[in-house]
C-alpha cells in the first residue's frame, strides 16, 4: 500500500546531542506537570513523536516537555543517548507555525465527560495525568462507588480514629509546650532588661572631683577626715560624713 502523500515526516534514530530545543518556543511546564508527565514515560516509555526539523539545523518543533523528561531521566548531557524522532524539512515560518499548531487547544477536541467519566474506574486515572480537580469537574465520585466500598471507608475511618485522637493530642502538647517556652523566654528577656537597667544605674553612682592643686585637694579630704594621699573615698562612708556637716 502506497504511503499517504499527506506523511511528511521520517522517523530517525539520532543521538539527543544532535538536536537542540527552539529558543522561541512558547510552552512551559510547571513542576506538578513534570512530574506527571515523568510518571507516564515511566509507566508507558516515550509514546509519540519528537518532531524535528532538519532544514534549521535539527531544531525540536514538538515535544519540548517530553524531551525535558527524557533528558532528566538519561541524565543528559552527562550521557549522551540515543532517540527516535520524526523528521521534517521546512523553512523557519512554516517551523514556528507548527511549533503553535501541534500545541494548540485549538486545533484538539474536547472531553466527552460522560464518556470520560466511564473510562475512570478502569484506570489508574494519576498514571493517566488526571487530578482530583479534573476527577470533581466531570462529576466522578472515584473514592466512594458502592455500599460496600462505603463500610470499608467507614470501617478504616474507625480504625483510624484513635490514631487521628493522639496526633490531636500531639498536636495540642506541642503547642502547650511551645507557649511554655515562648512564655519562658519572654521572662528570660525581661530578667535580662531589667539587670541590664540595674547594671545601666550603678554604672552612674560615682562621680569624679578634680582639684587646681594639690592643696586643695588636701584642704578637702583634711576637712571630711580623710587621709590626704587617698584616691578612693567609699560612697556610704562619705555619704554620712557630708550628713555630719551638714
Amino acid at each position: 500500500m502506497e504511503l499517504s502523500k499527506y506523511i511528511k515526516s521520517q522517523s530517525v534514530e539520532v543521538d539527543r546531542s544532535q538536536i537542540h530545543f527552539a529558543s522561541y518556543n512558547p510552552r512551559t511546564l510547571s513542576e506538578n506537570e513534570k512530574k506527571t508527565l515523568k510518571r507516564g514515560i515511566k509507566k508507558f516509555g516515550l509514546v509519540g513523536g519528537i518532531v524535528v526539523n532538519k532544514r534549521t539545523g535539527m531544531t525540536v518543533v514538538s515535544g519540548h516537555q517530553r524531551l525535558t523528561v527524557m533528558d532528566e531521566l538519561n541524565k543528559f548531557p552527562e550521557n549522551d543517548y540515543a532517540i527516535r524522532i520524526d523528521l521534517i524539512d521546512v523553512d523557519e515560518k512554516q517551523e514556528k507555525e507548527l511549533n503553535i499548531l501541534m500545541n494548540n487547544p485549538n486545533a484538539q477536541g474536547k472531553w466527552d465527560y460522560d464518556a470520560l467519566a466511564s473510562l475512570v474506574p478502569d484506570i489508574d486515572w494519576k498514571d493517566a495525568g488526571l487530578t482530583d480537580v479534573d476527577l470533581n469537574l466531570i462529576g466522578c465520585d472515584y473514592l466512594l462507588k458502592t455500599e460496600e466500598e462505603n463500610s470499608i471507608a467507614d470501617a478504616l475511618d474507625d480504625m483510624m480514629s484513635p490514631v487521628t485522637e493522639q496526633k490531636e493530642a500531639d498536636k495540642a502538647a506541642k503547642q502547650l509546650e511551645r507557649a511554655e517556652k515562648v512564655a519562658h523566654m519572654k521572662e528570660v528577656k525581661q530578667q535580662v532588661k531589667e539587670n541590664a537597667q540595674k547594671t545601666a544605674e550603678d554604672m552612674d553612682a560615682y562621680v569624679m572631683l578634680s582639684f587646681d592643686t594639690y592643696e586643695a585637694k588636701a584642704a578637702f579630704m583634711k576637712r571630711f577626715g580623710y587621709e590626704r594621699e587617698m584616691k578612693f573615698i567609699k560612697g556610704e562612708v562619705f555619704s554620712d560624713q557630708v550628713e555630719r556637716v551638714d
